[in-house]
């Protein structure tokens, strides 16, 4: 980075040296001219006045060695005074090159600039300089240029090097520090007491990071401990009807009954195993890619008139209350899997006699989504827990279920980014679901 920075601060210094060398560049050759041109005004005015040979002598011999070049010519192009070898046949500016230059910096002039004027009598007037002092101009600024931008880069190394080394402390002392919240060593979350605004946003989107891994984690504790627990259970209860089963004075009846025991435990397990499995490729992202528009009051409609006969069948009813024509994208598969679950908890979990609303409105939050019932509702001090894994309110686990239908529901829920709340309707519970 610092090296970098180094390249670019030199580049930057490179070109702004570059416009100044152009712009001096040229205003030294402009006043070149601009002299010229008044040294052949000046000598015009001798010719006017018959002194035009003795004023040439006079600025050779006072400029014997300078950078100025004088010609007078005759109508054949033929010196009669000066100190230049040029046969002028058009007037105007010329640059011819020059050789055999003398006088300091003589080395630098390569070519000179001429101004010929015609006079009476076809005379030809040929005032120049040649462009020594450009060349020194040119030879300094080099030199210049190269000590500058030298400078510059040693600058700009020193500095990068410098704020280089503040940066990586301070990401260093986060990883450091990060690291130590992972193995448990410090407690979370990152806090920066001081620092900008980047290192601010980066310790957040760490803690993020750190938040989701903790989760996970717990998730996976979590799971460990309720599949040992809940598949402890129907395992006893297979090897028992085995058991049974193998016992030869059993009848044949008895023995197929037994058997078939045995199918549904291992179907119940598959179950569970099943849904666990679908849980965990749902909060691994595995289905956001199929996320597409769709019409969300179709689908909310579609499942209630699903349900109304099973409620029905059950004891209870079904109600619906939906707003048309209000979309949403995301995945239509879990969505149903998502509203499927709600409803079939609401319907297993209540008495007989309960009302389920299913409504879906526009309001000034966004939409909202709601499975509503008149049972007997969730213990507020339940309410947080029952999204997790394996969570049974019936603690002695006679009812039927796994646990997993709400959880199903949560990961579902958080891949689409659809906060969920559950509400006491006193009596009875509603879950809200806001499709932001």
């Amino acid at each position: 980075m610092a090296v970098l920075q180094a390249m670019l601060f030199a580049c930057v210094v490179a070109g702004l040296f570059g416009l100044v060398w152009r712009e001096i560049h040229t205003y030294v050759a402009d006043q070149l001219r601009i002299a010229v041109q008044m040294e052949t005004a000046s000598l015009r005015e001798a010719a006017r006045d018959g002194m035009l040979e003795p004023q040439i002598r006079q600025r050779l011999s006072v400029k014997q060695e300078g950078a100025d070049y004088y010609l007078l010519s005759d109508e054949h192009g033929q010196r009669v005074a000066g100190n230049l070898l040029f046969h002028p046949t058009t007037a105007g500016w010329q640059r011819v090159p020059i050789h055999d230059t003398i006088g300091i910096h003589a080395h630098h002039a390569s070519q000179v600039d001429l101004l010929v004027t015609p006079l009476d009598g076809g005379r030809w007037l040929t005032v120049g300089r040649d462009n020594r002092d450009i060349g020194e101009l040119d030879e300094n600024l080099g030199r210049y240029f190269f000590v500058s931008v030298g400078a510059a880069m040693l600058f700009a190394l020193f500095s990068g090097g410098i704020a280089g080394h503040v940066f990586v402390k301070s990401v260093d002392n986060l990883s450091a520090r990060a690291e130590r919240i992972v193995a448990g060593e410090e407690a979370g979350p990152l806090r920066l007491k001081r620092g900008s605004e980047e290192f601010v946003q980066l310790a957040g989107r760490l803690n993020r990071i750190l938040e989701r891994m903790h989760t996970l984690m717990e998730n996976m504790r979590q799971v460990s401990n309720d599949i040992a627990h809940d598949l402890r259970t129907p395992l006893t209860r297979l090897r028992q009807r085995l058991e049974s089963a193998c016992d030869e004075q059993r009848e044949p009846a008895q023995q197929r009954q037994a058997i078939e025991g045995c199918i549904a435990e291992v179907d119940h397990v598959l179950a569970t195993f099943g849904a666990l499995l679908r849980i965990s490729r749902i909060q691994a992202r595995e289905r956001k890619a199929g996320f597409s528009a769709m019409d969300l009051s179709e689908l909310f409609v579609s499942m209630a008139e699903v349900y109304r006969p099973v409620a029905e069948d059950a004891g209870r009813s079904v109600d619906a209350k939906i707003q048309p024509g209000l979309a949403f994208k995301g995945d239509r598969a879990l969505l149903t899997q998502m509203l499927a679950n709600l409803i079939e908890n609401a319907i297993h979990h209540t008495p007989t006699g309960t009302r389920i609303t299913v409504s879906l409105m526009q309001t000034m939050q966004g939409v909202v989504g709601c499975i509503e019932d008149t049972g007997p509702g969730i213990p507020s001090g339940d309410r947080k827990r029952v999204f997790n894994r394996f969570v049974r309110l019936d603690s002695s686990r006679t009812s039927p279920g796994s646990g997993l239908g709400l959880a199903l529901v949560a990961a579902i829920a958080e891949l689409h980014r659809i906060p969920l709340t559950l509400l006491d309707r006193q009596p009875g519970l509603a879950v809200e679901i806001r499709f932001t």
